[in-house]
């Protein structure tokens, strides 16, 4: 049974109590919207409900069923109603404001029609009460008023078609944001007068105008990329921000110099091409360059394309000096935020520009350069090239601070191929040139060293100061760049921000200008050091050899034995060392790639080193293995091994250098000449003073390569440079060889009786069969010295290899005889005694080098047997031949002798 709270709520009014209100809210209420059929919602004059319930009563139609249908559309009507009621309760507020609004409206419509009454009762009055004539003043003021009108449309029309002619002077006057201006307003005027045909006509034409005018402020536009002029691109910028289209603008002048950049690169190659059409593109114009106007055409492409770099770089400074200014004075309001924001993409725009514009310029050079042929360039030119792209680089950092990586590694690539190139002719040049030396000294003063040629007075100071100063290091060679670095910075700047016309690549026009100037490098030689006539006097020792000085040399050549300082050289003595001058040259330049050049200049030497070797030790009839030592030896087999294989591992291609042919004009056979000796000696001593010129070098060659690849030079230095000397011995002995005559020597040897019993007060004949031969020997050096400078080294050296050739030949004379009494011995020791007396004498040596040998030889004929097993098993440098000569003779008892020549012959297997 229901309460009475349900019956009230069943036939009360529907939504008026708060169970109704809250119920809107549960989720039965929101079950029970969701099963009302859409219908229902319909518009009261399209749907009629009580037919469609009727329509639609359930089948069979019984009471329950009556019951249950009415239930739920009650339920249904409570649902929507207590809704709607809660929907009208949230929206009170604002329908009490709209009824509000509405009253008042309709009080001031009441005033209005009030308004209105009232002047149609005055106008009634007055049509009532004034005379025609009042009408008619009316009515012609109206007229002029309308006349006023037509002439002020005519007066437009007038000076709407005079536009085009006002903004093309405008346009002439370079006023572009006047002319602009006009258009502009002039369009907006032709807009509020639309309604005359003409005027409509007039504002196609002026958009025509408009855009005719756009293209001609494009054009000049275009013409900025060439030569920035700040007024201009200031009008322009003022009359493109009247445009609105500033953005674009900008984003058309980077095209423009992307043109641009291309434009001047084909019109700076164009005059070096023959043939040129007009299908050519750029790398098909820089094939068909000449290789010996490449290096010209180079230049005149980086001025161009510096023409381009200098523009923008004004453009970009004066955007930020300019945007810097406007900035300062703006506001916070929309519109100026709008402004910052394009100012800002502008700023990005340009920035990005500077990168974009060097990478065009740098395409633009690389590609030059791949088809120019590099290899072909003459080695003054190569340099130049170098010079024109190390500036071109310092050009780019002032521009955008690029390090111009990509043009960095072309040009030390392409440097290390031409060099390799260069090398090559330099390498096939010193054959040449050693195949036809005459082994004449050129006469230069006892002076004379590398830093007097022309190639290395540029690094006269730096040498020098290595020479009395150890302790310079690298990085005050790195700090020096450094400076040099930003002094070249503030140089190239000058040019991007002075108003000039010209480029900092007009040093490569000078014919007075040096390479220091062309590489911005501190020159390193000091003029003071030395007057412009001591070094024209070097050149002339040099180069020419003038007669009369050559003259002058020979007067005050002193003899031998005096002097003691000379300097032997060849004209390719001086040649090699000119092109170590032009190889420091390219280490100056191009410091990444020396290595590879210090190696080239290496390989210089030890071509020339072995072909000296070559050449004057071809007729050495001795045996040599007291002549090498071992790390001459070394040297020899490691050099005789590239030349047959690659001399140098810096050369990766292949390419064989061919060891040199012993020449037919050097004549080594005459007995007038010491067989050669004066070549012998010119040969010798050019290689060792070449050495020393190198030795010279090795402090400044590690300054200039990196730390880690110093013990490569350090090894050569040990290890080739340091051996030079011991070539004397193998060369000189060549003609020390044949100063007396061995065959004879023997026989006469061989004659001396040496089992007498009695000890000789004289010395055997031989002997001064020798000294004669020393004395003629003696007597031709001297001959050799009126021709070629000999110091008392050299001196010492020849006489050496005398020496050692007579001691040598005595213990061969001695070891000859067959039966020796202790006379005999003793007369073998008055014998070379005696001849080492006199060789001293002649000589001039104090004392006689290598007479232990022999000395040593003949008082083994006095040792006992333990002494002499000794002697047998620990003298190494008598053959086994002098050995077995000496036991034999020197050992009486049968079984001791076998014992000892046993000793002797396991001595030669052990060494086989």
């Amino acid at each position: 049974m229901m309460s009475d709270d349900g019956m009230e709520n069943r036939h009360g009014p529907p939504g008026i109590n708060s169970r109704s209100l809250s119920a809107a809210h549960s989720a039965a209420d929101l079950e029970v919207l969701r099963e009302i059929e859409n219908v229902y919602f319909s518009s009261p004059s399209e749907f009629d409900a009580g037919r469609y319930v009727l329509e639609h009563a359930p089948s069979p139609l019984t009471c329950d069923a009556i019951e249950q249908m009415f239930s739920k559309l009650k339920r249904q009507q409570q649902v929507v109603s207590g809704k709607a009621l809660h929907l009208i309760s949230q929206q009170r507020d604002n329908c009490d404001r709209e009824f509000a609004e509405i009253q008042n409206i309709r009080q001031h419509l009441s005033q209005t029609l009030e308004t209105c009454r009232k002047a149609r009762d005055h106008l009634r009055s007055a049509s009532n009460h004034l005379t025609i004539s009042t009408f008619v003043i009316l009515a012609n003021f109206r007229k002029r008023q309308i006349i006023r009108s037509v002439l002020k449309s005519l007066e437009l029309l007038r000076s709407l078609r005079s536009v085009e002619e006002d903004v093309a002077d405008l346009m002439e006057k370079k006023e572009y944001y006047e002319a602009i201006e006009l258009i502009l307003k002039s369009r907006k005027a032709a807009a509020s007068h639309n309604e005359y045909t003409c005027i409509a006509d007039l504002t196609t034409r002026l958009q025509d105008t408009l855009d005719m005018t756009e293209e001609k402020l494009d054009s000049v536009l275009s013409k900025i990329c060439y030569n920035f002029d700040e007024h201009i691109f200031r009008k322009l910028k003022k009359a493109y921000t009247l445009l609105g289209k500033m953005q674009a603008a900008m984003e058309q002048l980077h095209m423009h110099y992307s043109s641009a950049v291309n434009e001047y690169a084909i019109e700076a190659v164009k005059p070096y091409v023959g043939d040129v059409t007009i299908e050519m593109k750029f790398q098909d114009l820089c094939q068909a360059v000449q290789t010996n106007k490449a290096p010209v055409c180079l230049l005149n492409l980086c001025e161009n394309l510096f023409l381009i770099m200098r523009s923008y770089y004004l453009l970009v400074n004066w955007h930020s000096k300019h945007d810097g200014e406007e900035t300062a004075s703006s506001s916070n309001n929309v519109f100026e935020i709008e402004k910052n924001v394009s100012r800002e993409y502008i700023r990005q725009k340009l920035k990005a520009g500077l990168i974009r514009i060097w990478h065009d310029v740098q395409a633009k050079v690389s590609t030059f350069l791949k088809s120019s042929g590099l290899e072909e360039y003459p080695f003054e030119k190569f340099i130049q090239m170098l010079g024109i792209l190390r500036k071109l680089t310092q050009v780019a950092e002032v521009f955008c601070g690029d390090k111009s990586d990509i043009l960095q590694d072309f040009i030390k690539t392409n440097s290390v191929l031409y060099i390799k190139n260069y090398h090559r002719g330099r390498m096939d040049e010193l054959k040449l040139f050693l195949e036809n030396e005459g082994w004449e000294q050129c006469p230069v003063k006892s002076t004379f060293n590398l830093l007097m040629l022309q190639e290395f007075k540029l690094f006269k100071k730096y040498l020098t100061s290595f020479r009395s100063d150890k302790s310079i290091s690298r990085p005050q060679s790195d700090g020096t760049s450094s400076v040099h670095s930003q002094e070249d910075s503030v140089y190239i700047k000058k040019y991007f921000t002075e108003k000039t016309k010209h480029t900092p690549f007009e040093i490569f026009r000078s014919e007075n200008v040096t390479n220091d100037d062309i590489f911005g490098l501190e020159p390193e030689f000091d003029p003071s050091d030395e007057s412009d006539d001591e070094l024209e006097v070097y050149r002339d020792l040099i180069e020419d050899a003038d007669k009369d000085e050559y003259n002058t040399n020979e007067k005050i050549i002193e003899s031998p034995s005096k002097v003691k300082n000379s300097v032997i050289v060849t004209n390719t003595t001086l040649s090699v060392l000119r092109n170590c001058g032009q190889y420091l040259q390219i280490c100056r330049y191009l410091p990444q790639i020396s290595l590879e050049v210090v190696m080239f200049m290496n390989q210089l030497f030890d071509y020339y080193f072995y072909t000296v070797h070559l050449f004057f030790t071809s007729d050495l009839e001795v045996a040599s293995s007291t002549l090498y030592s071992t790390k001459l030896n070394a040297v020899l087999k490691r050099i005789s091994n590239n030349i047959q294989t690659n001399l140098g591992a810096g050369d990766n291609d292949g390419k064989t250098y061919l060891c040199p042919e012993l020449p037919q004009h050097l004549t080594l056979s005459s007995e007038e000449t010491l067989h050669g000796l004066s070549e012998r000696i010119v040969a010798v001593e050019s290689v060792i003073f070449l050495a020393n010129q190198y030795e010279l070098l090795q402090p400044y060659l590690e300054s200039i390569v990196a730390q880690h690849q110093r013990m490569i030079l350090e090894h050569f230095k040990d290890n080739t440079l340091a051996v030079v000397s011991d070539l004397r011995l193998p060369v000189y002995m060549c003609s020390a060889s044949k100063a007396v005559d061995a065959r004879s020597s023997l026989i006469a040897m061989s004659q001396v009786k040496w089992d007498v019993k009695t000890v000789a007060v004289d010395h055997s004949p031989y002997v001064d069969m020798i000294t004669r031969k020393i004395q003629v020997f003696a007597l031709r050096l001297e001959n050799i010295s009126t021709k070629v400078t000999l110091n008392l080294e050299v001196l010492n050296s020849i006489w050496s290899m005398v020496a050692k050739f007579v001691v040598h030949l005595l213990v061969e004379g001695f070891s000859n005889a067959t039966k020796c009494s202790n006379g005999g011995r003793g007369l073998m020791q008055l014998d070379y005694r005696q001849l080492f007396v006199k060789l001293e004498k002649i000589s001039g040596l104090k004392p006689v080098p290598y007479q232990d040998y022999v000395d040593r030889y003949v008082k083994a004929y006095y040792l006992p047997r333990k002494g002499l097993e000794d002697f047998v098993r620990e003298r190494t440098e008598f053959s086994n031949k002098h050995l077995l000569a000496l036991v034999t003779s020197a050992c009486e008892n049968k079984r001791d002798r076998q014992a000892l020549i046993a000793i002797i012959e396991s001595r030669d297997a052990t060494n086989t």
